[in-house]
């Protein structure tokens, strides 16, 4: 079997990219890094605010409200003990006309 030939390679027609030059070292500065590291982005720092107290806080419904919620409830509670499922939350939630988004359902 005789050698294979060469082959040129064909180089793109558009122009070429070139890596910018590395500045020259300042005397008796430490080497400059020859790879460029990426930025790492700092996380935003959350105010702190204020615990609640969830015992001070007061919510009333009326008594219309009330048996809408558990009749919503009771739709969902298959088996009678006043439980459901943590994944159902969303659905009741949907069945008394809210819209809760997936973090909060």
């Amino acid at each position: 079997m005789p050698p294979k030939k060469d082959v040129p390679v064909k180089k793109p027609a558009g122009p070429s990219i070139s890596k910018p030059a590395a500045k020259p070292a300042a005397a008796g500065a430490p080497p400059a890094k020859t790879k460029a590291e990426p930025a790492v982005p700092q996380a935003p720092q959350k105010t702190q605010e204020p615990p609640v107290d969830l015992s001070k806080v007061v919510i009333e419904f009326n008594k219309d409200q009330l048996e809408e919620f558990k009749e919503a409830f009771e739709l969902f509670d298959r088996v009678g003990d006043g439980k459901i499922l943590y994944s159902q939350c969303g659905d009741v939630m949907r069945a008394l006309g809210q819209n809760p988004t997936n973090a909060e359902s």
